[in-house]
């Protein structure tokens, strides 16, 4: 039997719907997201946030629906090959899964950059596969443990903002130039920033029944965690730049330890990196289990060999868990963090462009907000999507267009 850190009740009554999503966003987002998108937006971040924000509940209101009426792994996946054929389901699940491994790869980084910056790379390989470790034997954060993961990043965040408002800034020094202001910067902000808000799909789509909480229990989980994360982002960005100013702030490439520098309470900074590294080892996992439902979906239609689905003692599909640590861990030796994380925000806005299609074709005899939402969510996700780097939409259509390749070729499928 799968080890389990969580209470089946607790599930059942929607009282973990919270700490389910929430366990895989706050991370990586909150701790490094403020400098890019600075970088891009200057004193316009704030609308970059609020534009995140809307991507994320019209996402969020697609896969929700989605998985009322498809049950199992990879609902997105599954109702998008339903409604929209195999073509688009493919290019989405290759954007989904390249996305997230992406992602998996930026949170170790910066959890090596965070815990031994000479080693960071190292650190963050070995990072990958202790979680990977982990979850091939069973080991599932919920409940009482995911509060407390949760817990410790907000002391982490909090005696961040603390020190920062405690102690009056430097005046910024003259020379430098100033971040960008353009729309289209906005707009990259808000890509940037939409990497903090994933991890949502725990909660509105998850893989497996037990993880299911009413719908109710989902609509509330869904409003808290946005909400709370939207705080969480504008307080401590207010915290950074208070500190640092914009200009600083963009061009810092680790704002938390930078922060306690300016500061003078660099004394802190092992104690806060030391502790944002802990807080972000269940943020990993979570990134491997949402690889892990889109894959089986994928393997359960074909697209990717079967014997990608064996499952160890502990009832995980251990080779998919390893595949996806070895290319993560790939990923997180050659690739920065902050273009890892431009790249997984990239692949899976173009993913959640396809979610909202596929589900607003589901929707359309409901009608209502939720089918518009959905229409909003199409359109907002690609606008995003096409302000991020030119590199990270490059990298992004190498994957939409290899994707469908490689798993038409596995399933010898075309249609």
């Amino acid at each position: 039997m799968a080890q389990q850190v969580e209470s089946s009740g607790r599930l059942a009554s929607g009282a973990g719907a919270v700490p389910l999503a929430l366990g895989g966003m706050l991370g990586v987002g909150v701790l490094v997201g403020p400098a890019p998108a600075a970088a891009a937006a200057g004193m316009w971040m704030p609308l970059g946030l609020l534009i995140a924000l809307l991507a994320a509940v019209c996402s969020a209101t697609a896969t929700a629906y989605q998985s009322a009426a498809y049950r199992g792994p990879g609902a997105v996946y599954a109702c998008v090959r339903g409604r929209m054929g195999v073509l688009p389901a493919r290019v989405g699940a290759s954007a989904y899964l390249a996305g997230h491994i992406a992602a998996m790869a930026a949170i170790a980084r910066v959890l090596g950059d965070l815990f031994l910056p000479a080693s960071a790379p190292l650190v963050a390989a070995a990072a990958i596969l202790l979680v990977v470790l982990s979850a091939t034997t069973g080991l599932r954060i919920r409940g009482a443990a995911a509060w407390i993961w949760l817990a410790l990043t907000a002391a982490v965040l909090a005696l961040v903002v603390v020190t920062c408002f405690a102690i009056a800034p430097v005046a910024p020094l003259p020379t430098g130039a100033s971040p960008s202001d353009s729309a289209v910067g906005i707009t990259g902000a808000a890509g940037v920033l939409f990497f903090a808000f994933l991890g949502f799909e725990r909660l509105t789509a998850p893989a497996e029944e037990r993880d299911r909480v009413p719908w109710a229990a989902v609509k509330r989980g869904v409003v808290i965690s946005f909400v709370l994360l939207t705080a969480v982002l504008a307080v401590v960005t207010a915290a950074l730049v208070h500190q640092l100013g914009w200009s600083r702030l963009a061009l810092s490439p680790a704002p938390i330890r930078d922060v306690l520098t300016a500061a003078a309470a660099s004394e802190l900074a092992p104690l806060v990196s030391v502790g944002a590294a802990v807080a972000l080892l269940p943020v990993l996992l979570a990134g491997l289990e949402s690889v892990r439902s889109t894959a089986l979906a994928l393997v359960q239609e074909g697209d990717l060999p079967r014997g990608l689905g064996r499952r160890s003692s502990a009832g995980t599909p251990y080779l998919l868990d390893v595949g996806a640590g070895v290319a993560a861990v790939a990923v997180a030796l050659l690739v920065e963090p902050v273009t890892a994380m431009a790249f997984a925000a990239c692949s899976l806005l173009v993913h959640y462009a396809f979610a909202n299609a596929g589900a607003r074709l589901l929707l359309v005899d409901t009608g209502g907000w939720p089918m518009r939402a959905a229409c909003l969510g199409m359109g907002v996700s690609v606008v995003i999507a096409m302000s991020m780097p030119i590199s990270a939409m490059l990298a992004t259509l190498v994957v939409v267009f290899i994707g469908p390749l490689v798993t038409g070729g596995v399933s010898r499928r075309w249609r």
